[in-house]
């Protein structure tokens, strides 16, 4: 226990993502996009002359995505695409001294439900930021004898092979779950649709071109399952949360299917979300 205590007292600063990755103020959704894509990330901090203004994340891309589509609306490349991403980015950002404590960054994720901080100086000039992925690292060190079972939620929305994109983008951003297992008619997990995949869809060429030409519903009712590239293993109860999360940092995925050993059917998650749990 006391090595997690004095994993909580480290400052922010030292345990962050120092080379932060940012776009600047007149970025287009379709460049936060694709460098999101490059650099496998969820969100992209946005600065003008090196102050933080604003952040974009992967949320607030398919948010923005859904709302225009299910509005009936097919201007998606024009109205979504092309226009500036600090349009849909949140302006007021949480942020942190670097001197404050790895544990009051957790608990300020905690009490206001999301998933990164950007760090900043007295200036406002952007130091580096800690997200959810540098939160799982330190649980991968920290020894937490806890099992699955203690961290796993037990709330689980699953897909089928004969889900669409558009289910996806429902589930994504009007149940704020960023993983589904895809299930067969038996429940067993067949596949794995995270977040990463849709904006991977969404920001291939292919795609792009049916936006242009104004074919949202064609590009919307893809089948779930075949944009679902993310590696996957499962867990089940009984297993301890330390492997789970190192498995996790090395298949770089930020959620596992709970499965029940006998049935085989999902019967959880395990989430970068859940697992901050374990420093409540």
């Amino acid at each position: 226990m006391a090595k997690n205590v004095d994993v909580l007292s480290t400052p922010l600063a030292e345990v962050a993502t120092k080379n932060v990755v940012t776009i600047g103020e007149r970025e287009k959704v379709i460049d936060a996009l694709r460098k999101m894509v490059e650099l496998d990330i969820r969100r992209l901090p946005i600065v003008k002359d090196r102050s933080l203004v604003g952040i974009i994340t992967a949320l607030d891309i398919l948010d923005a995505i859904y709302s225009l589509v299910e509005s009936g609306d097919k201007s998606l490349y024009g109205d979504v695409y092309m226009r500036p991403a600090v349009e849909f980015a949140t302006r007021n950002v949480i942020t942190a001294r670097p001197d404050i404590t790895v544990g009051e960054a957790i608990s300020l994720f905690l009490k206001h439900n999301f998933g990164s901080m950007p760090i900043v100086d007295e200036g406002g000039e952007l130091m580096g930021i800690f997200t959810e992925w540098d939160a799982m690292k330190i649980v991968a060190q920290a020894g937490f004898p806890h099992q699955v079972r203690d961290v796993m939620t037990r709330i689980v929305y699953v897909l089928t092979k004969y889900s669409t994109v558009m289910d996806a983008l429902e589930g994504i951003t009007v149940y704020r779950f960023r993983r589904y297992p895809i299930v067969d008619e038996r429940g067993k997990v067949i596949s794995m649709l995270h977040v990463k995949d849709v904006l991977r869809y969404l920001a291939d060429e292919a795609t792009l071109n049916k936006a242009r030409e104004g074919d949202v519903d064609e590009i919307v009712n893809e089948y779930a399952i075949n944009i679902a590239k993310s590696p996957i293993f499962l867990t089940s109860p009984d297993d301890y949360v330390t492997d789970v999360v190192r498995k996790m940092l090395e298949y770089d995925v930020g959620g596992v299917p709970v499965v029940d050993r006998e049935s085989g059917n999902v019967i959880g998650m395990v989430t970068e979300k859940t697992l901050l749990l374990l420093f409540a």
